[in-house]
């Protein structure tokens, strides 16, 4: 994917598909792909570890979240490809810049006379559906690296054509709901398309939904945005009364009105706000319903990315990849690929700060019963198979706020226990080696010692016991604590 805010100069290749001839809009687009190449460009796969176990545990503790970036591709991702690239190529047909029928469907637009210009729209939608976590916006995130977000266009087949194109624009939901938001945040993606603030600047102190939604139904035309992606639409839920009727009238008349396909993103909750209109449920369907469901413990791709993700392991000793090990992790995660993830970066953290350095089974379920706790209600309800507790699975997850502090936390008892450690070996120097009892300046600076007794720390009772007694300063020195001298520091001073 091209990095956001850079325009890609417009290349040109021929469309083998009629309907698509002829189309600048189209033909500027990458070229169909076979599945292969399609797999092979999703697909991310961070550098596996190699060599590295070797290194130290300080720098180890960094490499382990290089498996956070991994994407196996899976055979949903090859249907969802494919159904977005026809999504994004039928909503091109009807809108040919080269037409005037276009054009003159875009200067009604900024009229408000969309309606009698007689357009008629070719977009159509896609709803993807699927658990929290279970990797739909990693999905399309990953098929959208196959197109640049935006295109310059100057001319075509010798024809002067100076455009800028927004093949596709993502945004999410707002947290309430409310169309307003969506609005705002729509000026804010295609800012980060093309690479300058300004369409949120000049509508930011717009409050009127009515005129935020023309000007979305201007900019949009005239940009030519290929596909408008909704993430966490089960966010509408909570909209005021009337709040949910309005957006999702909104999202069809942008593929009636303006011609510009929608996918619409959201847990299975997502389902339900369309029942509640048949209209915009017919609408949903569209080129149909890309369901990410929970996989089953068998399932030929969950294996596959619990053999992918098993490659990333820093620690000292690798475990094979055995079948209770499998059994293990699938019910530890319930198939959830984000929860998958979470536990092996949060297992191997746990091992390389105790020394334990290996994936056993025992740590695996004390880190999926103590440092995923969080998670433990919403996978207690997919991991009982009852449909109502399985319904309520996303209203059981924590915060996302809660989810990162449990990444980011330390492992409290683990590290402190491995540094304690470390500190006790510092104190024990090997036996016979006199330079090793020398504390670190008077070694380098060349100060011999002072012969001072080495100790332990003060036990607080016999601290107490010394400092009560009738003389103080004489217990303290002949206990080894205190010089003769409080500023004795060296042999240099006392010849002063």
């Amino acid at each position: 994917m091209t990095p956001a805010g850079i325009l890609v100069a417009a290349e040109y290749a021929d469309s083998p598909i009629a309907q698509y001839q002829g189309n600048p809009l189209i033909e500027a687009l990458p070229p169909i792909r076979s599945e292969a190449d399609a797999a092979a460009c999703m697909a991310l796969f961070p550098d596996e570890p190699g060599g590295e176990t070797g290194l130290s545990k300080e720098v180890r503790l960094h490499c382990i979240d290089r498996l956070l970036h991994l994407v196996q591709p899976l055979p949903i991702h090859l249907e969802l490809e494919s159904a977005l690239s026809a999504l994004i190529r039928s909503g091109y047909v009807g809108r040919n810049p080269l037409s005037q029928s276009t054009w003159r469907h875009v200067y009604s637009l900024a009229l408000g006379q969309a309606k009698e210009s007689g357009f008629r729209s070719t977009a159509s939608t896609l709803s993807v559906v699927g658990l929290s976590g279970i990797g739909k916006s990693t999905a399309l995130e990953s098929i959208l690296r196959l197109y640049p977000q935006a295109i310059r266009h100057r001319q075509y087949r010798r024809q002067e054509l100076v455009q800028v194109q927004i093949p596709w624009l993502k945004i999410e939901c707002p947290f309430d709901g409310s169309l307003t938001g969506l609005c705002h945040a729509f000026f804010r993606a295609l800012d980060r398309a093309i690479g300058e603030e300004r369409y949120a600047r000049r509508y930011r102190s717009i409050r009127g939904i009515v005129q935020l939604v023309h000007q979305i139904e201007q900019i949009a035309s005239t940009h030519f945005v290929g596909v408008l992606i909704i993430d966490e639409l089960q966010h509408l839920r909570v909209a005021k009364t009337g709040g949910k009727e309005n957006m999702l009238n909104f999202f069809v008349n942008l593929i009636n009105s303006i011609g510009i396909p929608v996918v619409f993103v959201g847990t299975n909750s997502m389902i339900e706000l369309f029942s509640d209109v048949m209209r915009n449920a017919r609408r949903a369907t569209g080129l149909g319903l890309s369901d990410f469901r929970q996989p089953k413990r068998d399932d030929p791709a969950w294996a596959l990315l619990v053999d992918a993700a098993w490659q990333y392991q820093w620690v000292r000793h690798v475990e094979p990849l055995t079948d209770e090990l499998r059994k293990v992790l699938y019910d530890l995660t319930q198939g959830v690929t984000d929860f998958l993830i979470k536990l092996l970066v949060l297992a191997q953290r746990h091992a390389i700060h105790t020394g334990e350095e290996r994936l056993t089974l025992k740590l695996l379920r004390t880190i999926a019963d103590t440092r995923m706790q969080l998670l433990k209600p919403a996978l207690d309800a997919l991991r009982s198979g009852d449909t109502k507790r399985m319904s309520k699975f996303e209203d059981l997850l924590p915060p996302d706020s809660q989810i990162a502090a449990m990444m980011g936390a330390i492992d409290g008892d683990a590290r402190v226990s491995s540094r304690l450690a470390m500190l006790q070996d510092m104190r024990r120097p090997p036996a016979g080696n006199a330079e090793a009892s020398l504390s670190p300046i008077a070694v380098t600076s060349g100060i011999p010692s002072t012969g001072v007794k080495q100790s332990g720390v003060p036990v607080p009772s016999e601290a107490r016991r010394l400092v009560e007694c009738d003389a103080p300063f004489v217990a303290l020195r002949d206990a080894g604590w205190l010089q003769a001298d409080a500023l004795e520091f060296s042999t240099a001073y006392a010849d002063c």
